[in-house]
Order: structure tokens, then sequence, then C-alpha cells
């Protein structure tokens, strides 16, 4: 189990099929790039590529506690102060939408995209609303934060997370003291970040809410803050360890339990194969979680490598996400992510709103992706986007050259679509419409939306 994929199996289809899956997908060009490189190669250059940070710069945000603080200080009458904190709380709403733009540009733009997919994952995993959090700077700076650990070890991470401040304001543990122990956030972080239901204890639970106490958050500054004085300090017995222990003793404790590698590498191994591994599979993913210092990106490069993560239960089985089914259309078009009037929306309908996971627990993924409604939805988007709706069309030209014969035209449009054949009896409609309508610009351009609006496209 987890042996490497043989080098006869390494195709152009498995390369289009690892760049859909470790990030975005790509162009034709990009895949036979990757291609060429050969297997092992090819998840180097994945796992670890580099990154022009100057591409893209951090939005222009500051705490929205600040901001309210200093209106206060600016002796207004009742009612400008209600107006100019109103202001205020627009800005911070135009800066929610700038924010999701400047990631989907992101994830389509980077030289990086792995780290992109990986971080989209850990929003997902680490799941955190800013409808309760309020401040689109503390979203910012918990999204640098998965992004700084996205590939890397788990209880590093793990640590940073139950200090951030927007996973702080959104689990409520801003408040946690040594007189009031929040044992909702020690549950979440066992329950849903770390092991998983089974495999703690109540008394775990409540033990674990008083190492963690102490836990403080300025907001006008939006860091962590540690206040002893808050901590409860005594002794505390917490999965099979008794002593002075701290939050960040609690994240090693949970570490060293081979349950939590399991149970991790469960759920990266369905984000990224689309399918829940099997027993023995899971049991393997763990040990290999393990061996490696639950290190995410050597994680990554066995599954990545591995002949399980190429086989028929996995290639073209994964329904896309919302956002990977928009970047990836964005990348196959080459075209720009499209205006946020359009794309936020859009991503809204669809069911991923960047930012706003529907509950703690995250996205359920999958076929909860797709809906008689949803699939709709896709269907009439695709149509938009070609037709250049809130950004720029795709050049029909290039993606459909006009003097290419209509089989080899239909072919060539599905590759770069699908990256892989169509299926017979999708190709007969195909080649009938072509016959039917001919290949001018507008029916290229229609040929381009009836396949985007196919159950196919829908899959990677």
């Amino acid at each position: 189990m987890l042996q490497p994929l043989e080098t006869k199996d390494w195709t152009v289809q498995a390369a289009a099929h690892l760049l859909n899956r470790a990030a975005f997908g790509g162009t034709p060009g990009e895949i036979q790039k990757l291609h060429s490189m050969g297997h092992a190669a090819a998840v180097r250059s994945l796992l670890d590529a580099g990154e022009e940070l100057d591409l893209f710069p951090p939005p222009a945000l500051e705490p929205l506690a600040a901001r309210m603080e200093a209106i206060k200080k600016e002796n207004l009458d009742e009612a400008a102060s209600a107006e100019r904190k109103q202001q205020e709380r627009q800005r911070a709403r135009q800066d929610e939408i700038h924010l999701r733009h400047w990631w989907l540009h992101r994830m389509r733009e980077t030289p990086n995209p792995a780290r992109e997919k990986a971080t989209l994952f850990w929003h997902g995993h680490w799941a955190t609303g800013i409808r309760k959090v309020d401040d689109p700077f503390l979203m910012h700076q918990q999204n640098e934060t998965l992004r700084a650990h996205a590939l890397g070890p788990f209880a590093p991470f793990a640590k940073e997370l139950t200090r951030d401040p927007a996973m702080m304001v959104y689990l409520d543990l801003q408040s946690n003291s040594s007189k009031n122990p929040n044992e909702n956030f020690a549950r979440e972080v066992m329950e849903l970040f770390t092991l998983g239901e089974g495999n703690y204890s109540e008394k775990d639970i409540s033990e674990a809410a008083r190492a963690f106490t102490g836990y403080r958050l300025n907001r006008e500054t939006g860091r962590f803050v540690y206040n002893i004085r808050q901590h409860d300090s005594g002794e505390k017995s917490i999965l099979g360890k008794t002593g002075n222990l701290t939050g960040d003793d609690v994240i090693d404790l949970i570490a060293e339990k081979p349950g939590c590698a399991e149970f991790l590498a469960a759920k990266i191994w369905t984000f990224y194969a689309g399918t829940p591994p099997s027993e023995p599979l899971q049991k393997a993913l763990g040990e290999e979680y393990r061996r490696n210092g639950m290190d995410t990106g050597k994680l990554l490069r066995t599954i990545f490598s591995s002949r399980e993560f190429y086989g028929p239960k996995v290639v073209r089985k994964q329904i896309k996400s919302p956002v990977h089914w928009l970047v990836q259309m964005c990348k196959a078009l080459e075209i720009p992510i499209p205006d946020p009037k359009v794309s936020q929306p859009l991503l809204t309908n669809l069911g991923q709103n960047l930012f706003e996971p529907p509950n703690v627990k995250g996205w359920d993924g999958g076929r909860a992706w797709i809906s008689s409604s949803t699939l709709l939805v896709r269907y009439n988007a695709a149509g938009a986007v070609v037709r250049g709706s809130g950004g720029s069309g795709p050049d029909i030209d290039r993606i459909a050259p006009p003097d290419m014969p209509p089989d080899r035209m239909a072919d060539a449009v599905a590759w770069r679509l699908f990256q892989s054949p169509m299926p017979p009896p999708l190709r007969e409609r195909t080649l009938a419409f072509l016959a039917e309508k001919g290949t001018s610009r507008a029916s290229r351009r229609d040929l381009l939306h009836l396949l985007m609006a196919t159950p196919e496209f829908q899959l990677a």
C-alpha cells in the first residue's frame, strides 16, 4: 500500500490529474510541461515551488476595533458618531469583498498553487466565519497563518491556531479564565480539529479547558495576549498525563496519539482524492504521517506519488468544489477571475463563500456541492463567463482555432476542459452540434458553453 506509481503509468492524463488535485488544474501546455518532467520531479515542482510574494501584496487592513476606538476620540455628538461607525462598518464590508477577491486572484495566478490548495483545505478544517468574527483584518491574519503552515508540521500549526485571534473570537476563547474555562473550545479542538469523536473522554475535555485558560485577545491590535493571572496553574490530567499542563502541552499530547495522525490523514486524503480512504489505507496514511513527524507536505508527497492516488476510484471521480470549479475554469480558459460583483454572488449561490464556512465543521464537500439548483447555476455561470460577463472572455481563436477540423476541434476543447476523452455519446452530440451550427466564432463560443454545461465538467 502507498507504493509509487509505475513509470509506465505516468501519462499525460496522470499529469493532468495531479495538477487538478494538487492544485487547480491548468492549460494543455502546463499539463504537458508537468508530464515532461517525469513523475517524481513533477510532484517536487508542485510541493517545493517558490513564490514571488510581491505579486500578491496584502490588503491594506487594520483591526475594526481600533477604527471604532478612534471614533470615540473624535469627540463627535451621538448622531455623528453613529454615522462614522456606520461608515466604518460599510468599509469593513468592502474590505471583506476585496479580501475574498485577493485570495481568488492568488489561487488563479500563484506560481505555488499547491500551497494555495492546501491553504483552502485548512480553511475548511479550521473553519472560522467572518460573520461572527466581524473583522476582515483578523480573517486575513488567519489566512496568512494557514498559508505559512499549510505544508509543514502539524503540532506547531495547531498551537498557532489555538492562539489565532479569529479562531478565538469564533469559538469564544477570548474570555477563557480559571474561573470560567471554555469547554466548548477544548471539545472542538479534540473532536473536529485533531482526534475525532471517541478518542478522548469528557474528563480530557474539562481538563484541557483549564489548560487553555488565560488566552486573551487585544481587539484593537488584533493580537493574542497571554494573561498568566487568568491561567489555571493547578494540576491537570489529560490523555494519560498529569501535571501543570498548558494549552501547548495539550497539543503536544494530542499529536502523540496515533489516532490524531489517522484522523487528519484521512481528512487530507478525502480532500485530495475525493473519497474517504479504506480502513487499511487510513492506517497506512496515519503511519506515514507519524513517521514523517506529521509534516503535511511530506504526506502529500507520498499521496501524490502513490498508485492509489491514480487509481480508477479516484481519477475523474471528484466533484469540484465551487472555488475549485471557478479557479480551474479560469485557468483552463486563460482568463482572470471575474469581477467580485460576479464571482462572489456566484460562489455564495454555489455554497462556498470564502471566509464564511457554514459552521465550525466546515463544508461537507463531495455530493453536497451538487443539487438541481446549484448545477443550473454552474451551467448558466459557465455561459456568462464564456461571454465575458464580469471580466475578459476567453480567446476563442486560441482555444478552438477556426481552421481546425470539427472532430479535432471537439477533442481539443474537450481535453482542455475535461483532461480526458469525451464519452462516446457526448462526442456524438458535440460533432452533431458542430455539423449543424458550423464553426463560426459564435458557434465555437457556444461549443465551449455546451461542454462546460455537462456533468463531466463538474468532475476533476
